[in-house]
């Protein structure tokens, strides 16, 4: 595998979309778990899929560069996930609260892969890929907001 060279802001860029992703993954995976629908939970589960995808090839990117990419997720949304199980096994969630959560999700992980866009020390390379993952998180947006609005 060639090395490509590696500046570091674009590094960092591209670990945080990764941690970005990992995140969105597990939340996924917890929110299955969580809805009463089926559909719903079948629908959390495929988007998990999806983002471990995405997850994967962000991963590769940087370990083009010569880094050992760093798949943990953050601190921050574990802390998220434990306080949403405590949450709904005290009260139990409905799926508008979930949705709801989704949709901050995606929100701020949509804010870290536009950053990465903006970035220009972003290489091109990466960009397509970045892209193509933004899109899908605006889609998943208003999917989600268009279920809770109606």
């Amino acid at each position: 595998m060639d090395t490509i060279p590696l500046h570091t802001s674009d590094s960092v860029r591209l670990q945080e979309v990764l941690t970005r992703y990992v995140d969105s993954r597990d939340g996924y995976l917890e929110a299955s778990k969580l809805v009463q629908s089926t559909g719903l939970s079948e629908t959390f589960s495929l988007i998990a899929q999806r983002r471990d995808l995405i997850a994967s090839k962000v991963a590769a990117l940087i370990e083009q560069q010569g880094t050992k990419p760093d798949e943990e997720g953050s601190v921050e949304a574990g802390i998220h996930r434990w306080w949403i199980r405590l949450r709904e096994k005290m009260t139990g969630q409905d799926a508008d609260a979930i949705l709801a959560e989704c949709v901050r999700g995606e929100q701020e992980l949509a804010r870290t892969l536009q950053a990465a866009l903006e970035d220009e020390h972003t290489l091109e390379e990466h960009r397509e890929v970045l892209s193509d993952a933004l899109s899908e998180v605006k889609l998943a947006v208003r999917a989600f907001d268009s279920v809770i609005d109606s």
